[in-house]
Parts: C-alpha cells; structure tokens; sequence
C-alpha cells in the first residue's frame, strides 16, 4: 500500500542493526514528515559524516578529519596530553572506547584493534591491528618509558584487555601473551583484564555504567 519511494527507504534502514520491517517503516514516514529544512539538514549532516569523520592515526577511534590535508587525523583522546601514556586498553571495536569512556574512570589510552584473532573465521593477526601496535606503537611507547626512568621510576607498561568473552577473545589473549614473553617484556608490560563480575558472555555495548566502572576497577592480572 505504500509508494515506492517509502518502502525503498525502509528498507534500507533495515541495513542498520537492529531495525526491522516496522521500525524501518516508521523511520521512513518520520523522514516523510519532516519540514523541507530539517530534512535538508537531515541529508547534509549524513554527507558531512561521511566526509569528516576519519579513523584516528594512532589509536583507530573516531576522529575529525584534519583541515591541513598533510595531517594525519588524531582523534580527542590521543590529542589530550593528560592522559596516561602507560596505561593502554585494547579493544576490538571503536564503539568499546564510548562503553569505557562512559564508566569515567580510566584515564589511560586505547588501542583499537578492529578485528579479534580467530583461526576458525579465518582471522589471523596480520587481519587485525595487533601486529600494527607491538611492531610500531608500543616500541615507541616503551622508550619513552625508558628515557623516563632517567628523571623518575615509573611503574610498567598496562595493557588492559577488554574484548567480547568468546573463543576470539581467548585466541587474541594467547597471541599478546605468547608475543609479550617472546620480546622478553614481561619485566616492562603488565597484562590485565576486566574482573570475573561481568556475564560470561557480556555485550561491551550493552554493559551499565556502574558494572562496567566495577570491573576496570576490580582488573586482575592474566595469567
């Protein structure tokens, strides 16, 4: 009963996750209903997402994209000279950074990683940005440590892993640990992970801001 133009709307709203056949119609009449100039500035801000939003050089979040086009796009957390550059969560997904941004209260750097390890899907670490961080980034991170000791002792380098609990999860896990014990770097990087009170088989996406500032705070060593 609808046209044409609505239901091919709709249905493109379906590729959205979560978005069903009744959802996606709604989505649509919405958008019907708009007024000609919020639906103008509906359509210009989809265009200007695609456009200025890039992937941060450093760690893989979001970032804007740099006006000088010789820059490399660096995003707000990367930028922040205050944060802790020896304290690194390694997540899989840029979205797992808002979940731990939201807890308020770690204030370290992040790592995305974009896929986890997972010989069974084919994914191995050379798909994922695990080789990009111990071959190029913790290198520099480590030196950096190094020259510290010089005015200070600082404590070791903390990798927090913080990914989806899964076989994945397990597979990357060994990886980083097998890596980190053959670079001899146990003596500098320390490997944690969130404590045992999330479910078995949380959604980093899904978790409550109170759980999720328990479990960083309650990280155990992994072993």
């Amino acid at each position: 009963m609808l046209p044409k133009a609505i239901l091919e709307l709709a249905e493109n709203f379906q590729k959205f996750p979560g978005v069903g056949l009744k959802s996606s119609q709604k989505l649509a009449l919405d958008v019907l209903a708009m007024k000609q100039e919020d639906y103008q500035i509906f359509i210009d801000s989809t265009l200007k997402i695609k456009e200025e939003v890039k992937i941060c050089s450093q760690c893989g979040f979001f970032a804007q994209k740099s006006e000088n086009s010789r820059e490399k796009h660096v995003c707000e957390v990367c930028k922040n000279l205050t944060r802790n550059d020896y304290q690194i969560c390694l997540v899989e997904k840029n979205t797992d950074v808002l979940t731990l941004e939201k807890a308020q209260i770690f204030n370290g750097r992040y790592q995305v990683l974009e896929n986890l390890i997972s010989p069974l899907e084919n994914i191995f670490p050379e798909n994922t940005k695990v080789g990009y961080f111990f071959n190029q980034r913790l290198p520099k991170l480590l030196t950096k440590l190094e020259n510290l000791r010089k005015v200070k002792t600082p404590e070791k380098m903390e990798l927090i892993l913080f990914f989806k609990a899964g076989f994945a999860a397990q597979a990357t896990t060994a990886y980083i640990k097998e890596f980190i014990t053959q670079k001899n770097l146990e003596n500098r990087v320390y490997l944690t992970k969130l404590a045992e009170g999330l479910p078995l088989y949380y959604n980093p996406d899904t978790l409550d801001q109170a759980t999720m500032a328990k479990a960083l705070e309650d990280r155990r060593g992994v072993v």
